[in-house]
């Protein structure tokens, strides 16, 4: 590669928005990237693409791209699930728990460099990239899941703006 060929391609605004827009981007960018759509995850034909968490330049997390889908809630972004070898990870990059996120053409790499920009609003500890994050449907106050679907079963109310909430037996936060 010359020197002033492009190595690196800016996907954050991707990532965040839907699946198809970072597979879109993908192609345009790496030769013989295949990969299967199944309804809106595109499951790779071949684990060449890989996957490196960063916090403050230090990589803690790498493995293969298996799929790339849709978040569980319909909500914008985009899953990545990941095999480091030894376990398979859901990796979901937001504007809370991301600064950028970049595709390292030549290395077939993306790069998510992370940081904690919202706290749980029930214990009061920083939300990372791992954690399985819920909000209240009213205020949208993010919180642990599970501290959140603990607090509601307890008090019956979101823990920030108070209004009336339940827990479905599904385990979906509902509006009382």
């Amino acid at each position: 590669m010359s020197p002033k060929e492009i190595t690196k391609i800016e996907l954050t605004e991707d990532v965040f928005k839907e699946p198809i827009d970072v597979i879109n981007k993908l192609s345009s960018h790496i030769d013989g990237l295949k990969y299967t759509k199944v309804i809106q995850t595109f499951v790779m034909e071949n684990r060449d693409l890989n996957l490196v968490l960063s916090k403050q330049g230090s990589d803690y997390f790498k493995g293969k791209i298996v799929w790339i889908g849709n978040k569980k809630d319909d909500s914008e972004g985009t899953i990545f699930c990941v095999d480091t070898g030894s376990e398979i990870k859901q990796i979901s990059p937001t504007a809370e728990n991301s600064d950028n996120v970049v595709l390292d053409i030549k290395k077939e790499t993306i790069k998510v460099s992370t940081v904690s920009k919202s706290k749980c609003a029930v214990c009061g500890k920083e939300i990372e990239i791992f954690d399985d994050v819920s909000g209240c449907p009213i205020c949208q106050t993010k919180a642990h899941r599970e501290h959140l679907v603990e607090w509601i079963k307890a008090k019956h109310s979101c823990p920030i703006c108070k209004k009336s909430l339940n827990v479905s037996s599904t385990g979906v936060i509902i509006i009382d």
